[in-house]
């Protein structure tokens, strides 16, 4: 356990070489933001990482969802993230949002994925809630100037109200519709009142939503 623990603290201060992007605003923006992508250290499995930088704090999750939040001279605070079942992470998205840390995270058992966003208190470290998420290829969440959060995964697109933690909608396996195969999803974009997401791979498609209702209006290449 030792060893484990001496290991976090060399990879928190080994943060900067982790594979994520600059940490995003704290506050509420006027333009749409998106997570952040964090790329996973170590090998893969429960012994692998994911580490990053907030603009007060430092963190280290641990796969199996062991965490710990390290700022300035402070000593480092753990805590615990919830898997739902026996499980470890396998993708990790970030974003500041309201001065909170809003986390999406997708976690395997080798044989299912499904994953959680979460809103986390950066200052007492708890939980003001966690959306289970029933998908697996989870791809990087798009942030609207409204407080709300649209994801995606390889049978699931969603928005989720950010304020209560809850889904405003959801278009689960789409492809009972769509008999495509979808594989997963690049990051939204919004345009006008329809939000579109591209598959993650070269010649993929691109389904079109309607924001407020959540209706297919498109797929198209």
């Amino acid at each position: 356990m030792k060893a484990a623990v001496t290991l976090l603290f060399v990879l928190m201060a080994c943060a900067g070489q982790a594979q994520s992007q600059e940490p995003s605003p704290q506050t509420s923006s006027a333009e749409p933001r998106s997570f952040t992508t964090v790329g996973r250290i170590g090998d893969p499995g429960y012994r692998s990482f994911f580490i990053f930088p907030t603009r007060n704090a430092g963190y280290t999750i641990r796969a199996d969802g062991y965490a710990e939040s390290s700022s300035g001279k402070a000593r480092p605070r753990n805590f615990s993230l919830p898997l739902g079942q026996s499980g470890h992470m396998v993708r990790f998205y970030f974003l500041e949002h309201e001065n909170d840390l809003l986390l999406i995270y997708e976690l395997s058992d080798e044989r299912l994925g499904w994953g959680y966003l979460v809103r986390l208190n950066q200052k007492t470290l708890k939980l003001k809630w966690a959306l289970p998420i029933n998908g697996f290829n989870i791809g990087p969440g798009l942030v609207d100037t409204a407080s709300n959060a649209y994801l995606s995964a390889a049978n699931l697109f969603a928005r989720v109200d950010l304020k209560t933690g809850t889904y405003v909608w959801q278009q689960v396996d789409p492809q009972k519709q769509f008999p495509l195969g979808f594989a997963g999803f690049r990051l939204p974009q919004f345009e006008g009142d329809r939000v579109l997401f591209s598959e993650d791979r070269q010649k993929g498609k691109t389904v079109e939503i309607e924001k407020s209702s959540g209706k297919i209006l498109a797929v198209r290449d």
